[in-house]
């Protein structure tokens, strides 16, 4: 089986350079132009785009998150954010809570009042089934509002279920014994997956990991639960979890249910490279291109932006420019 393409970030998007240039859009745009435009046009649009940014991906301090009913209303404006992992070019929830651009990881992470609520809040949301959570942005830990949820997946779940995709050798040995387990004998300790499949050595941690990243990915399994003496987690199938979810998207047809994604993507990013954003998003490239044309047609945004020091070019909301 191929490996899977690794998602492309908006800062991969740009060429090598020193830390300090690769900051932020403004510090990419500032003083230069769009292919017609002068230098004090770009300088102005730049800061529409980080200044958008700023305001919706909260990462000022009078906008920041500070407790669990903000970090709902959070991740219910955005749609879908990034939990720990800022610079993604989505929101992320531990940025909102610092109120500012990229804060960089501390050297004692459990003393970080940012990442320890990102930490809670990642337990007690999902819990109340309040929003969705799992390796599922970037395949790093991420939100989804139950809005954008059915749409979600409606893309990402394959037809035919996994015993399907292990047919077709789009799933590991490993993963598929975790859904065999999970389908047979519902919610399950990590301890009893690995029993139950034969995981439970050592050196064979690094495999079930990867399985269990696999499944959040494909949206066939997420954690349920978190239980801490002793620490462990619960696994259970999405298709159990979050059965009327899975019965709305069932509804949507893929076009639906990619124009609702990306819509939202241009609302709170304001600006992405196509094919980045589908990777990202984990989104089939033709149905982003689809959603984009439906945006464009609608005036909702406009494409083959050429900005000098970017290697592809963009699509940006109509509103900032």
């Amino acid at each position: 089986m191929r490996p899977k393409p690794k998602a492309r970030t908006d800062r991969e998007l740009l060429p090598a350079a020193t830390a300090p240039q690769r900051k932020t859009a403004l510090a990419q745009l500032k003083g230069e132009a769009f292919a017609d435009d002068g230098a004090a046009n770009a300088e102005a649009t730049a800061e529409r785009l980080e200044t958008h940014r700023d305001h919706t991906f909260r990462r000022v301090a009078s906008r920041r998150v500070t407790g669990e009913q903000s970090a709902l209303a959070f991740i219910n404006q955005t749609g879908f954010c990034a939990a720990f992992t800022p610079g993604l070019g989505v929101p992320c929830l531990r940025e909102a809570i610092e109120g500012r651009r990229e804060p960089k990881l501390p050297e004692h992470i459990q003393h970080d009042r940012a990442i320890i609520m990102t930490w809670n809040f990642k337990d007690s949301l999902p819990a109340r089934k309040a929003v969705y959570y799992g390796k599922v942005i970037a395949g790093r830990p991420s939100f989804i509002a139950l809005e954008l949820l059915p749409a979600f997946l409606r893309l990402r779940v394959a037809a035919g279920g996994y015993r399907r995709l292990y047919e077709r050798g789009a799933l590991s040995h490993c993963a598929k014994l975790v859904m065999d387990v999970l389908t047979r004998r519902g919610p399950t300790e990590t301890k009893a997956l690995k029993l139950s499949g034969g995981y439970a050595q050592p050196k064979q941690r690094t495999a079930f990991d990867r399985s269990m990243k696999e499944l959040q990915e494909k949206f066939l399994a997420l954690k349920v639960e978190e239980r801490y003496d002793p620490f462990t987690y619960v696994w259970d199938t999405v298709d159990n979890r979050w059965s009327e979810a899975m019965r709305e998207a069932r509804s949507l047809s893929s076009g639906q249910a990619a124009y609702r994604i990306v819509r939202r993507y241009f609302e709170i990013a304001g600006y992405g490279n196509d094919r980045a954003i589908a990777r990202i998003l984990g989104i089939d490239p033709a149905l982003v291109e689809g959603a984009l044309r439906r945006l464009e047609r609608e005036r909702a945004i406009h494409r083959g932006q050429r900005i000098p020091h970017i290697r592809e070019t963009i699509s940006l909301l109509a509103s900032l420019i």
